[in-house]
């Protein structure tokens, strides 16, 4: 039986996929696994039970993963299952900035308890405040190729834009669902400088704390600045500056700050990216079989702290030994010498790296012996062991 603590509001259609096997709910304790929206993970608070932290969303930022890494803790994401959510709402944010949208409603609601006639008449008079123009011909600058990048600039493109791509490390995958008619630059403040509008699409790590700042964004002759990826990656300064420079200039941005809500160029969203049925779905269906693939398999996918490893099982398996170590020299020479000495032999051997945590999955024929797993804990820099019975 294993124990999967949920922290926050997570889609039925994800925790059904769990099965009989195991015990589910808010209020687990010493947890095999934790599931996790936007809830904060603390891997230090739980205990040594914990394997894997499972965010059913792309950021990790709510979670420990350094101390994670540390512990042996598995932390999964699910990129791209919410990415078409994220994608629409940015386009649905383009037009309300661009037509004036949220303007022109506050200025509607203000005409409740007047006659029909007279609703009519202030209509057709004042309509020409809210003048707004359209995005077909429109350059949009697009900071990040990955699965949500890629579909608003391959969107874009549908739209009639120019779209101008910056995207520092290139995955394959991604780029090949490019369209050709996006220009990849290889300048953020070449982007900068000729986009009308700009939108920033990439994880919130250090190398993005403030990517669009003051400096960079002084560049930036356009009207519309869209933040749907976290607060951080555009400073608080850059902000402030590109929105002195010209009333009609606009923010965007899903993370609504005190500054942004007193600011009426500021259009603030309370997170809605990826709030949509079907996102949700898409994310927990992804992040619960992520959990039963480690949890009964050992196999890894989608973590952002360990390296991928898939290996088929054999029928004659009985027993899959994890072990995780700090990716150094000679690791597999001395976990191979354990399962020797042992007398054990090994029936399948699988081994991947990131350059921090080294994975090893190694099957097994027969049962383990007692002094197996003990000798395999006493290597150094070993950080974790565990045994998966078939």
């Amino acid at each position: 039986m294993y124990s999967v603590k949920v922290l926050n509001k997570i889609s039925a259609k994800g925790i059904s996929l769990f099965g009989e096997n195991y015990s589910v709910g808010d209020s687990e304790k010493d947890p095999k696994a934790v599931l996790v929206r936007s809830a904060q993970v603390d891997t230090e608070s739980y205990s040594e039970d914990l394997l894997a932290v499972a965010r059913a969303g792309a950021g990790v930022n709510n979670i420990t993963v350094d101390k994670a890494s540390a512990k042996g803790i598995c932390v999964f994401n699910t990129p791209g299952a919410n990415a078409n959510a994220v994608a629409e709402l940015v386009f649905t944010g383009l037009g309300i900035a661009l037509r004036n949208v949220h303007k022109s409603m506050a200025w509607v609601a203000g005409l409740q308890g007047k006659e029909d006639e007279e609703i009519s008449k202030a209509v057709e008079k004042n309509k020409s405040l809210f003048v707004g123009t359209e995005l077909a011909g429109k350059t949009i600058g697009v900071i990040g190729l990955g699965k949500i990048g890629i579909l608003v600039a391959n969107g874009a493109i549908g739209r009639g834009m120019n779209v101008l791509a910056y995207e520092p490390y290139p995955c394959l995958n991604n780029m090949m669902l490019l369209n050709s008619a996006v220009k990849v630059v290889e300048n953020l403040d070449e982007l900068i400088a000729a986009s009308d509008v700009l939108t920033a699409h990439v994880p919130f790590v250090l190398a993005t704390w403030g990517l669009l700042n003051e400096t960079n964004l002084a560049k930036f002759k356009g009207t519309c600045l869209l933040n749907f990826a976290r607060n951080g990656i555009v400073s608080k300064e850059g902000i402030n500056a590109f929105l002195a420079k010209n009333k009609d200039n606009t923010y965007i941005t899903d993370f609504p700050s005190k500054d942004d809500l007193a600011n009426k160029q500021v259009i603030s969203f309370p997170h809605l990216g990826a709030s949509t049925e079907e996102a949700e779905e898409n994310c927990a269906v992804a992040a619960v079989q992520e959990l039963k693939d480690y949890l009964e398999l050992g196999i890894v996918r989608n973590s952002v702290n360990f390296p991928t490893v898939e290996k088929s099982l054999s029928a004659s398996t009985k027993n899959r030994i994890v072990v995780i170590n700090n990716d150094v020299p000679n690791m597999i020479a001395l976990i191979s010498k354990v399962f020797g000495d042992a007398g054990v032999n090994i029936s399948g051997f699988k081994n991947e790296s990131n350059g921090k945590i080294g994975y090893n999955l190694v099957d097994i024929d027969t049962a383990v012996p007692p002094n197996l797993i003990t000798s395999l804990k006493k290597i150094e820099q070993i950080i974790r062991v565990r045994v998966i019975e078939f």
